[in-house]
């Protein structure tokens, strides 16, 4: 194990913290003021013969933004990781980059949640589903690596943590 660690005791970066929080308040505004819009009677009726409904045009533009919220916090959320975890830094490095990207698979999970109403009509569902399928893979392969890379390290900090788990009791 390394010495070199991330001192919980630090004082969290309060830039950090505010950042982060600012874009959930309005990531979670931006849903809120999206579904009242949904609420509004003949919302979806403006253009009866239309193959992409108003609600489908706003909610996909609703998507965009919270994208780019997601897709801007997800540094953030690394740092702030880095900064509120004390342990050794490779272990640290590893939660850091899986909590990045979390947020940025999270992303593309809402993108694709979203823009089906938009887009599903032009391509349909096939495409659009592989689409996004190769959008998401590599996110859930740089998670994969980054939970085996950390295996080793974080079995080692666990084993540390066991009580009697020096070498002279377990050498009888």
């Amino acid at each position: 194990m390394t010495t070199d660690s991330f001192d919980a005791t630090d004082a969290v970066d309060r830039r950090i913290v505010k950042s982060v929080t600012k874009l959930l308040l309005a990531a979670a505004s931006l849903v809120f003021v999206l579904y009242l819009l949904m609420l509004l009677p003949r919302i979806d009726m403006l253009d009866p013969g239309a193959s992409v409904t108003v609600a489908a045009v706003v909610g996909a533009i609703g998507t965009l933004v919270l994208v780019v919220l997601f897709l801007s916090a997800a540094p953030e959320f690394a740092s702030l990781t880095r900064t509120l975890f004390d342990g050794p830094r490779e272990v640290v490095e590893h939660l850091a980059s899986i909590v990045y990207w979390l947020v940025v698979l999270a992303a593309v999970l809402v993108a694709h949640r979203g823009f089906t109403g938009l887009l599903v009509p032009a391509f349909g569902d096939w495409l659009y589903d592989v689409v996004f399928l190769l959008a998401a893979l590599p996110a859930v392969a740089v998670i994969a690596a980054r939970l085996y890379l950390a295996l080793e390290p974080g079995a080692g900090l666990l084993a540390e943590g066991v009580p009697g788990g020096d070498e002279e009791n377990t050498a009888r």
